[in-house]
């Protein structure tokens, strides 16, 4: 290994996280959305929307070399799903349709990433650690596409949990 290579697998020793963040206007337009058709009584911070690429608790170093890409990619929302938290409770996201993150993916498994999923669920957390019952089939699709920013990687922290809007 290089000493580059050192210095890069060092500053990954918990994991490796990438992700995308949503762009500001596409971020004021969704937050209009989820509080105007969702009617959430907790909700995720609009500035925290995101899509993961990874979370892997495996070292990805090499994932520093699709850091910064801006390729102004589009998703779709295809529906909602609950998925659980880290602490037993429930999450509500968006299921994108995002093929980039998607390809993203596949590449940093390759390169070595792992998941605590058997499967790579393209999604965008809405509200965590929900109380609230909530029909995910039954709640409006926005019909306008997210745009994304630039690819971001950072070492894992293991302990970081999302917490919704106060």
């Amino acid at each position: 290994m290089t000493l580059a290579t050192l210095s890069q697998y060092a500053r990954h020793k918990d994991g490796t996280y990438v992700s995308m963040d949503l762009t500001g206007d596409c971020r004021a337009l969704l937050d209009h959305f989820v509080e105007m058709n969702l009617g959430l009584e907790e909700r995720v911070d609009p500035s925290t929307y995101h899509i993961t690429v990874i979370y892997s608790r495996t070292p990805v170093p090499s994932a520093e070399t699709h850091a910064g890409i801006t390729t102004k990619t589009t998703a779709r929302v295809s529906g909602y799903e609950v998925f659980p938290t880290k602490n037993d409770g429930k999450c509500l996201v968006m299921r994108l349709e995002f093929p980039f993150a998607e390809m993203l993916n596949k590449q940093l498994t390759a390169e070595g990433a792992t998941s605590d999923y058997p499967e790579y669920k393209p999604h965008m957390t809405i509200a965590y650690n929900i109380t609230q019952e909530v029909d995910p089939h039954s709640l409006p699709v926005p019909q306008f596409e997210l745009l994304f920013g630039k690819v971001k990687v950072e070492p894992l922290d293991p302990q970081f949990t999302p917490e919704n809007k106060k």
